[in-house]
């Protein structure tokens, strides 16, 4: 009987980055997915990155993960948002071909070394003495493990919603698996249940895109992976495809509201709480009766173009409904539907019952991973799946966990939240849930993990000295630019009068002037003493740093303040009830949350200062600080 270190369930986004991490560091890792030809698929929007989301799947990249790879090998259409805003907020986003993507991605898990793939189906997981011992699959064969983590995405127990028709699957064509949810359920595991939904698929055929708005990829072209934005290596090229803007009517909301008595998320058959920022179209109608329309963005789903994504339709009404309803969209007048759309109920566990390596706390050696722990998209489940394949393996080697801090990451931020506040409807990251973001941009990631990632074995040799030559790259700019100056009686400054409103007292480097918001490091390049550099790739990186250079070490002094504090460490056995003052709520949220440390208490939801206060008495007094 084969034994491995690790055996991975679920071939979605989070077991993709929890097979390949885990086999990355070397432990013999097995994947078990229902579907091989399901591996990578991107069973909502082909697209990564956005608002916050390209912040996470750009640290997996940092961490040599292999999402954002997949995506530049498979981009359609390249954009950067919030562009004219500061960098903290901006974020990449690329509409992939899911064919490409997800060919990509199986090319990666497929060939890899220490990486075996099993087509099959998990029914239970075998524990002995609170700890996981492998996995039995639909054959009734035991396969053992020292580790399993299970990243079931929207498999378990899902059940599917259109209209009046109501079946079991765990995405549209897929079985779900509810024997495995069956067990957990039985075994004493806190699970419950959310809802996420998908619009119809169009024909791109029947769409008059001459009424629409046009949106075409930015010059240059924007890449979410290290290795092709700084580094100069090219991906395999696919023609851009543009997407297209256009708007709900009036009319369009009228049938909606006719038809809501259809809907199952108004007729009492969806009791679940669905993505707050990403709601059903019959939800948005319904709670923002007052607006008289909604943008939609048409976006393509694969390089032949033959099927298009209406990204802000996605509705659970039935089919004959949602025929009605697009063909009031201007574009959509003779729109044909491909695919309906629907809503899906799936299980997932309370991730306060989870430790920060995404171990759970009752079962030792079993990890979890992506939306059965309450989040929704791709680079969320991405992001976990990396984080407990690197701690599965290096726990089967009998090394200690690693999870980047949230003061460093929006991973740590993501996992922090979830296992200190839980959630009540599906986890979606935004950049307003970092305190430190200033220092968490989306460009600079690498910066923040990439060594770190090398030090525990996960980031190869190659992309390792690739990251310190671009270090390189940055403090010689830094340096070169330092030296230049701008003088007072000079052509340069003339024009820096004139076009930037810029008046000098005295002479100035080119370094000192990207600390103003109106310059940018192409802005330099047209200086008469800029000269000839090898650099100008990573310009925009050293216009950042120096930029937010004051704003950032504020943070980190601040860090450092919190730190002493914060990093101090709970036991786990420690009795909330024992400690004076603690209100009934207090200790109740404790014992549910279990922090494992001081800034994880900090940050539970209803636990103010005086309680953290009362909990660091109780340590010092039991000589635990």
């Amino acid at each position: 009987m084969n034994i491995y270190d690790v055996i991975v369930v679920g071939g979605g986004h989070a077991g993709c980055e929890a097979a390949h991490a885990s086999a990355r560091l070397g432990a013999k890792t097995l994947l078990i997915t229902m579907k091989i030809d399901g591996i990578g698929q991107m069973s909502c929007n082909p697209a990564i990155g956005g608002i916050g989301k390209s912040h996470l799947a750009r640290e997996v990249d940092a961490l040599d993960g292999l999402m954002c790879k997949a995506a530049d090998d498979a981009s359609l259409q390249s954009r950067v948002l919030n562009s004219s805003k500061g960098a903290a907020v901006r974020a990449t986003r690329i509409q992939t071909c899911r064919d490409e993507y997800k060919k990509a991605m199986q090319k990666d898990i497929l060939n890899h070394e220490n990486l075996t793939v099993l087509q099959s189906t998990v029914k239970s997981v075998k524990f002995s003495k609170n700890r996981a011992e492998g996995v039995v699959i639909e054959t009734g064969d035991y396969i053992k493990s020292k580790c399993v983590v299970l990243t079931a995405g929207t498999f378990l127990d899902g059940v599917i919603h259109m209209g009046e028709k109501t079946f079991s699957a765990g995405r549209s064509g897929d079985r779900a698996s509810v024997e495995l949810e069956k067990y957990f359920k039985d075994s004493g595991f806190n699970i419950e249940r959310l809802k996420t939904g998908t619009p119809p698929r169009i024909k791109t055929e029947s769409i008059n895109f001459d009424r629409l708005q046009k949106q075409d990829s930015d010059h240059p072209l924007p890449m979410l992976s290290y290795l092709n934005d700084h580094y100069g290596f090219s991906p395999s090229h696919i023609e851009k495809i543009p997407c297209y803007i256009t708007h709900t009517s009036m009319h369009t909301h009228e049938i909606i509201e006719s038809s809501k008595d259809k809907s199952p998320l108004f007729n009492g058959k969806i009791k679940s709480v669905g993505p707050r920022y990403c709601p059903s179209i019959e939800d948005k109608v319904y709670r923002f009766s007052d607006k008289s329309s909604h943008q939609v963005f048409l976006e393509p789903e694969t390089s032949d173009n033959l099927e298009i994504y209406p990204n802000g339709l996605s509705t659970s009404l039935p089919l004959e409904v949602q025929e009605e309803f697009l063909q009031t969209i201007s574009g959509l007048e003779r729109c044909e539907i491909t695919q309906p759309g629907y809503a899906i109920e799936y299980s997932y566990f309370d991730p306060r019952g989870l430790k920060s390596s995404l171990e759970t706390k009752n079962i030792d050696s079993l990890f979890f991973a992506g939306q059965i722990n309450g989040t929704t998209g791709y680079e969320e489940a991405a992001a976990q799946g990396i984080i407990a394949g690197i701690n599965a393996a290096r726990k089967s080697q009998g090394k200690s966990s690693w999870t980047p801090q949230r003061h460093e990451s929006y991973i740590g931020v993501l996992i922090d939240d979830l296992i200190t506040q839980g959630v009540t409807e599906p986890y979606r990251m935004f950049t307003s849930r970092a305190e430190y973001r200033l220092r968490l941009r989306d460009d600079n990631a690498d910066i923040r993990l990439t060594k770190q990632g090398f030090e525990i074995g996960v980031v190869g040799e190659a992309r390792y000295q690739s990251f310190c030559d671009k270090v390189d790259r940055i403090n010689s700019e830094k340096t070169r630019l330092d030296k230049i100056k701008v003088e007072i009686e000079s052509e340069d400054h003339e024009l820096l009068k004139s076009k930037y409103g810029l008046h000098l007292s005295e002479n100035k480097s080119y370094a000192s002037l990207l600390k103003t918001s109106k310059i940018q490091y192409s802005d330099l390049m047209n200086l008469s003493n800029f000269g000839m550099t090898t650099n100008a790739s990573v310009g925009h990186l050293v216009a950042s740093d120096i930029r937010y250079a004051g704003y950032v070490a504020k943070q980190e002094k601040e860090i450092e303040q919190l730190k002493a504090s914060y990093m101090t460490l709970i036991p786990e056995n420690v009795d909330y009830a024992d400690i004076k003052g603690l209100s009934n709520e207090a200790v109740e949220r404790l014992n549910n949350a279990r922090p494992e440390s001081i800034g994880q208490a900090s940050r539970i939801s209803g636990i103010n200062s005086s309680s953290v206060a009362l909990i660091k008495i109780h340590l010092k007094k039991n000589k635990v600080i």
